[in-house]
């Protein structure tokens, strides 16, 4: 069973609270199954829950159960309500159409303080109403928080872009790429009921830099004429990937991707071009880097089963890069990345596997994911 981490994925709109666990491969059925966990917010009909705009599809082969402290227990599908948490486990059909193989409820979830912060990724829909100390709703990182009129909030556009360059996002009304702190109380819908919220400005042009001054370009192998990226500090060069000599492939991903870029990417300090490359490896993973490329191994491509997949991963791998994963990481680690060095590849050398060569150089958080937010 070979296995993907992918720890707290995001992807606009999809969950209350998300989850994707784990990508794996059945090697004897070649199947891709993936888990996640989100807070029911809905039945389309006896055989659908609703997940935000998301579909759990079940049929009288899946399995539900419940868990808690004792265990796993069977549990009735029509028992299932809006406001439980559940883990379903199963596949992508399309973009908002999730079949779940198995379906789990979790009884044993409490009440929870809830502290986080993310940027915006998309625009608020309630901006106005935010601001004007009213009840109003904001869908951030994968939550959705409920601002009542006891809300504390430090909601100030104008404010929060003090100091930035002229003609900032905040100047024209959007607020997609701003920094939102929250806390809050988990209702029983799944919700977060929000006790404070405050508005802060995009992320510092510096954190979407590469760390140790690294620069990823694309270019050609002098031996062989194979299509490679190189990633160049200065004049030397530290590795090289191979890239997939398969064109078609590359443009289809790369086309894919541009069609999934969200709006917080307009909102950025620093211009962020995301770059898309499919790599020469058998490691079932994907990775992104702050500057905003991002490499699907081969090895993941071989059992993604649809676009709805492939699109899942690449959303994630964008949210890491908006959301400041490497600088978080960084800022969290800080004591053991002290005189953080490149080690252990021959300058120049092909890189065998991307995540060993990520965490050489300091980019763990690309690989690795990011806990974003923590309970009390």
């Amino acid at each position: 069973m070979w296995k993907i981490s992918l720890r707290r994925a995001t992807r606009l709109g999809l969950v209350l609270t998300f989850c994707f666990d784990c990508l794996a491969l059945n090697e004897a059925a070649a199947v891709t199954k993936m888990k996640l966990h989100g807070y029911v917010t809905g039945r389309a009909d006896e055989n659908t829950l609703l997940i935000l705009e998301d579909r759990i599809e079940l049929t009288p082969a899946s399995r539900i159960l419940s868990k808690d402290a004792a265990g796993e227990h069977s549990f009735n599908q029509q028992e299932v309500s809006p406001g439980m948490l559940v883990e379903a486990e199963g596949q992508w059909l399309d973009k908002h159409r999730f079949f779940a193989e198995k379906l789990t409820v979790e009884l044993e979830e409490d009440e929870k303080k809830i502290h986080g912060s993310a940027y915006l990724q998309e625009e608020p829909a309630d901006a106005a109403k935010i601001a004007a100390g009213g009840p109003s709703e904001l869908k951030l990182d994968g939550y959705w928080l409920a601002l009542s009129n006891n809300t504390k909030r430090a909601w100030n556009p104008a404010k929060s872009s003090e100091g930035l360059a002229a003609k900032t996002p905040a100047e024209n009304g959007a607020l997609a790429g701003y920094h939102v702190k929250y806390s809050g109380m988990r209702r029983k819908d799944g919700r977060i009921e929000a006790e404070e919220v405050d508005l802060g400005p995009p992320a510092s042009a510096d954190d979407y830099q590469m760390p140790h001054n690294l620069e990823i370009v694309p270019a050609k192998d002098a031996l062989t004429g194979i299509d490679v990226l190189e990633f160049r500090q200065g004049k030397k060069v530290q590795g090289r990937m191979k890239l997939l000599a398969e064109r078609t492939v590359q443009e289809y991903v790369s086309h894919l991707g541009d069609s999934l870029i969200p709006e917080g990417a307009n909102g950025t300090r620093r211009p962020i071009e995301f770059r898309f490359f499919v790599v020469e490896d058998p490691e079932i993973n994907a990775a992104s880097l702050p500057d905003g490329t991002l490499l699907i191994n081969t090895g993941l491509l071989g059992v993604l089963q649809n676009e709805a997949q492939l699109a899942f991963v690449l959303s994630h791998e964008m949210a890491h890069v908006l959301q400041v994963h490497y600088r978080r990481e960084v800022e969290e680690t800080r004591g053991t990345r002290v005189g953080l060095t490149i080690a252990g590849i021959a300058a120049g050398a092909f890189i065998g596997n991307a995540g060993i060569f990520m965490s050489q150089i300091g980019i763990a958080s690309a690989v690795n994911g990011h806990q974003r937010e923590h309970h009390q």
